[in-house]
C-alpha cells in the first residue's frame, strides 16, 4: 500500500506523474531558499488561516463579554426585584403622593405618616417593572448602588422655600383679609 498521500493520489489516478514531480520540485525549492536565506518562507495559506483564527477568537471573546455583561445585568435586576419585594411597605391609601417618573407625573396613595416619611427621605419609592413600592431608605440606598434608576427619592422641598432676604421683602405687603387659600 502506498504510504504518502501523493502516492495514493497517483495510484488512484487523480493526479499525473508530471503534477507530482512539479509539486516535489516546488517543495524542494522552498526548502533550499529557506536554508540559504535563514528566513522562514511565508506560507500564504498558513498566514491567512492564522489571521482567520485570531479574528474568530477575538469575535468569540467579544460575544462572551457581551453575554457576561447581559448575565450581570439580569442578576442585578433580580437582586433589585428581590430587595423591593422583600422590603416593601404596604401603602395605606388616604393621601395621594405625586412624583415624576420618566417625565410623567405618577401618583400613589399613602398614609399621612408615610407621606411625611417620604418627604423626610426616610422612605423611598422602588420601581419594580411598572409597579411602585414604598421601601425604607436603607434598602433604597442598597438598590441604588446596584441599579440607580430603580429608586426614586422625594425631591428636596427646600428649593421652594424663600431665603431670609426674600422673606423680609414680602413683609412690607399686607395680606388682605378676604383672601382665601
Amino acid at each position: 500500500m502506498p504510504s504518502s498521500l501523493q502516492d495514493q493520489l497517483l495510484a488512484a489516478g487523480l493526479i499525473s506523474k508530471k503534477d507530482a514531480t512539479q509539486a516535489n520540485k516546488k517543495k524542494n525549492k522552498q526548502k533550499k531558499q529557506q536554508l540559504k536565506s535563514k528566513k522562514p518562507v511565508v506560507d500564504e495559506n498558513k498566514a491567512r488561516l492564522e489571521a482567520e483564527r485570531a479574528a474568530a477568537a477575538e469575535r468569540d471573546r467579544e460575544l462572551n463579554r457581551a453575554r457576561q455583561e447581559n448575565l450581570h445585568k439580569r442578576e442585578l435586576a433580580a437582586q433589585v426585584k428581590q430587595l423591593i419585594l422583600s422590603n416593601r411597605i404596604t401603602k395605606d391609601g388616604d393621601v395621594d403622593y405625586n412624583f415624576s417618573y420618566q417625565s410623567k407625573v405618577k401618583k400613589i396613595s399613602v398614609s399621612q405618616k408615610q407621606f411625611t416619611a417620604l418627604e423626610k427621605k426616610l422612605l423611598a419609592i422602588g420601581i419594580n417593572g411598572d409597579q411602585f413600592e414604598l421601601i425604607p431608605a436603607a434598602v433604597a440606598s442598597k438598590i441604588e448602588q446596584r441599579v440607580p434608576d430603580a429608586v426614586l427619592f422625594c425631591e428636596n422641598k427646600d428649593v421652594f422655600e424663600l431665603s431670609e432676604e426674600e422673606k423680609d421683602w414680602y413683609q412690607d405687603f399686607e395680606i388682605p383679609d378676604d383672601l382665601d387659600w
